[in-house]
Order: C-alpha cells, then sequence, then structure tokens
C-alpha cells in the first residue's frame, strides 16, 4: 500500500499547476449558483436596496437555459477534444482560447440593463449565462479530461485529486466568503455609486471573474499534454462514440449518482441565502459563514477520505458520504421548529455535520471516472477522456438547470419569506430524497478498489 501510494508521475510543480485550474471550476458556478437567483429575484425583507430584475416564476427558468445548452455541448466538446490534433495537445488549445470568453460572460451577467423586473432582464441574463455555460463547457471537459491521462498512479491521482479540491474547495469559499461579504458589505453600492449602478454584485463579478482567467491560464500554460500515441487517435464518428460510452457497465451507475447528487445538492446552494437571511434571521454574511463551516471542516477531513479509500475502496466510501447527505439534508426542514434551539444555531449545526459528505464528494469523482476510462481503454484501446466528461456534462449540467427550476417552482409555490418559508424549508427533504435515487442506482457500480 505504501508503495503504491509513494508511485507518481508529475512533479510537485506539475501536480500545483494542473490543480490550480480546478479553482476556477470551483469559482464560477459556485458564485452563480448561490448568488444569482438572489440579485435577480431577492426575498420581500431583502429589499432594502436590492430589486427584483426578473419575476421568481421566470429566474430559474432563464437560467436553467444556459445549464441545458452547456449539457448538450457537452458531448460534443468531448468528442472534439478527443479528435483534436495541434502543437499544443488536444485540452490545451480549449482552456486558453475558451478562458476568456468565460469571464467576459460571467462579468457581464451581474450588470442587467433595466432597473426593475422586466423581460429585456430576463433575456439579458439569459444570453450570457448561455454564453457562459456553453464557454465553461468547453474549457472544463478538456481540463478535467487530463487528469487520466497525467497519472496511471491510483495512489497518486486520489493525491491529485485531492489537491483539485483543495483548489475547488478553495474557490467556492472566495465565492462563498469573498463574494458573500462583498455583496452583504456593498449591496447598497460602492465607490459612491448608487444599488443599481455599481454594487458588491458587481464587483465581486469583476474581480473573481479575473480571479479564474488567472487559475485556467496558469494550468494552459504550464502543463503540456504527453506525446502522440495510436490511443490517441479516436475512430469512433460521434454517435457510435455516445453509444460506446453508455454501454459501460461501469459508467452508467456512476452517471446515476452523480446526476442525482447534482439536483439535489444544487437546491442547497440556491436556497443557502433565503436560508440564512429568511429562516435563520441572519444576513448575507451568514449565507457565507455557513458555506465556510462546510467547506473548512470538509478541507480538514481530506486526508481521512482519501486514507479511507485505499483501505476501504472508493465506491464504499461514496456512499457513506451519499447517505450522509441523505440523512442530513431533510433536517433542514426542522430549522425553525426546534424548541429551545434558535434557528441560526440549528442552522449552523446542520451545516456542520454535512462535512465529511463534501469532503467525500470533493475527493473521490474524479478518480472514480478515471477507472472507468481506464476500463474502457482496455476494451476499445482508445483514450476518451472527453468524451466521458462531455457525457457526464450532459447529464449533470442539464440537472444543474433543472435545480434552478425546481427550486424556484419550490418558492413560487409555497413561499419563500418569513411568513411563508415552506418553498425554502422543502429544498433540503427535496435534495435527501433525489440523493437517495442516486445511491440506490449507484449501488451497481462494479469497481471496488
Amino acid at each position: 500500500m505504501s508503495n503504491a501510494s509513494a508511485e507518481r508521475a508529475m512533479t510537485n510543480f506539475q501536480r500545483f499547476a494542473y490543480a490550480v485550474g480546478n479553482f476556477g471550476v470551483g469559482l464560477l458556478p459556485s458564485i452563480i449558483a448561490s448568488w444569482a437567483m438572489y440579485y435577480y429575484a431577492p426575498g420581500e425583507e431583502d429589499r432594502s436596496c436590492l430589486i427584483a430584475y426578473v419575476p421568481m416564476s421566470l429566474i430559474g427558468v432563464m437560467l436553467a437555459v444556459g445549464r441545458v445548452a452547456e449539457a448538450l455541448l457537452n458531448p460534443f466538446i468531448g468528442d472534439w477534444s478527443d479528435k483534436t490534433v495541434s502543437r499544443w495537445g488536444r485540452r490545451i488549445p480549449y482552456i486558453i482560447i475558451g478562458t476568456p470568453i468565460m469571464v467576459l460572460a460571467m462579468i457581464l451577467i451581474w450588470f442587467p440593463p433595466v432597473r426593475g423586473e422586466s423581460l429585456v432582464n430576463a433575456a439579458w441574463v439569459c444570453f450570457w449565462m448561455t454564453v457562459l455555460s456553453c464557454a465553461f463547457a468547453a474549457v472544463v471537459a478538456p481540463y478535467l479530461s487530463l487528469l487520466p491521462e497525467l497519472t496511471p498512479y491510483n495512489g497518486e491521482r486520489l493525491l491529485l485529486s485531492s489537491l483539485m479540491a483543495l483548489f475547488e474547495v478553495l474557490g467556492v469559499l472566495v465565492a462563498a466568503a469573498g463574494a458573500g461579504l462583498l455583496i452583504g458589505a456593498y449591496k447598497c453600492g460602492v465607490f459612491g455609486f448608487g444599488a443599481q449602478e455599481f454594487n458588491g454584485f458587481m464587483l465581486a463579478g469583476i474581480i473573481f471573474g479575473l480571479a479564474s482567467l488567472v487559475a485556467f491560464w496558469i494550468t494552459g500554460f504550464a502543463i503540456r499534454e504527453k506525446p502522440y500515441t495510436p490511443a490517441k487517435q479516436v475512430t469512433f464518428a460521434f454517435a457510435a462514440g455516445a453509444k460506446e460510452v453508455m454501454k459501460n457497465d461501469a459508467f452508467r451507475p456512476y452517471l446515476a449518482l452523480v446526476t442525482f447528487f447534482r439536483i439535489g445538492i444544487d437546491m442547497v446552494v440556491v436556497v443557502i441565502p433565503y436560508m440564512a437571511t429568511i429562516v435563520m434571521g441572519g444576513t448575507e454574511n451568514d449565507a457565507a459563514i455557513a458555506q465556510i463551516i462546510v467547506l473548512v471542516g470538509a478541507v480538514a477531513l481530506f486526508p481521512l477520505v482519501n486514507k479511507l479509500s485505499l483501505t476501504h475502496g472508493k465506491k464504499r466510501v461514496t456512499l457513506w458520504g451519499v447517505f450522509g447527505f441523505v440523512a442530513i439534508l431533510p433536517l433542514m426542514f426542522l430549522i425553525d421548529k426546534i424548541p429551545g434551539l434558535s434557528p441560526m444555531a440549528f442552522g449552523y449545526i446542520i451545516f456542520a455535520l454535512a462535512t465529511f459528505p463534501v469532503a467525500v464528494f470533493n475527493v473521490l469523482p474524479r478518480p472514480l471516472l478515471a477507472d472507468i476510462i481506464d476500463n474502457d481503454e482496455t476494451i476499445t484501446g482508445m483514450r476518451r477522456e472527453a468524451m466521458y466528461n462531455g457525457m457526464e456534462g450532459l447529464f449533470t449540467r442539464s440537472a444543474s438547470g433543472f435545480a434552478w427550476v425546481l427550486s424556484s417552482a419550490l418558492f413560487a409555490a409555497f413561499g419563500y419569506s418569513s411568513s411563508q418559508p415552506l418553498g425554502i424549508l422543502l429544498v433540503g427533504p427535496v435534495g435527501g430524497a433525489l440523493l437517495f435515487v442516486g445511491a440506490w442506482l449507484f449501488r451497481k457500480y462494479p469497481f471496488r478498489t
């Protein structure tokens, strides 16, 4: 076991240069998931400075359009990337060229053109969310596809995945703490401007968009892909390649798990600002603190997850994590119903309990998928990393969009105010039920190591 853990194909600098790109993978989606719906459709209690730009009944659909477009594009990006031949390799050109487009769209999302609810704003956020999401697919699917090629060693893959997870959590922390604190401090305006002219949301979009650019370009300019081999000559046509991927007996249960996970967890991420400000009786800063508690605790548990996976296998530890979520998320329904315990205190307890499941799902999906891709090469003789990441993206990005639609539908139907908070409270039980379905389907995943 110790020898396996010591095997390496990368220098420490190469590990860092590759893993730092995952900062952008964590940062951009987290800011959008945490704050975009809240910005465009704030709760009644949050409108001292904020105004509604898009009706709650519409905003979830507008945001989801971009996710669906990204989902549909992902398999094509995977196919194109697998078949790309250039002096830079198969993956790097997408990272270098796609990142600036992605960052520009990220910034413009926070600058709606009309003050007040308007279909123009709905079209604006829908368009730039679609550009952002498609560019994100063009960058991230090739980026993640580098992992199985960079090292064949299980121990190094777990270590590299843990380092990637660390940077991803750092990105999410920056989105939660940095953006949350900027928004809380400057939602009424910054640099002498009014709330609708230049506010903390806009400032966060600019700062953290540029930070993502730096992270992805470090990977793009510092990592060199391995030389061409016959395994990189992918001869499947797109339709045949996609069909072959879906025939993989290991990939289907993995795909079911990550798809249902994405719906459930993205619903929770969307609800956190509403939960903190409306149900827990706090502010945007409390939403940031709640996420910090989860993520810092998860980072502390990364070594434990790594050790447990080497000892008990990645499948078993993944199931421990998902059933942890299944038990914890329904507690959100009780957040304002425990005698003698304030909603704020109970909310923080729930977030603290989630640290181990969050650690598991930050570390293990990438090594699980790398094992699936290695198995595919033994069957087909081809390295099709990007097609697998693209097909995963087709399902998970659609799931992420569905999470916005389902969340906004719950809010619109059951309420999202202090007098009618049922829509907010239902997110936890619904998310837990979805994760249970994913765990049930994942039980057929065949690899134990």
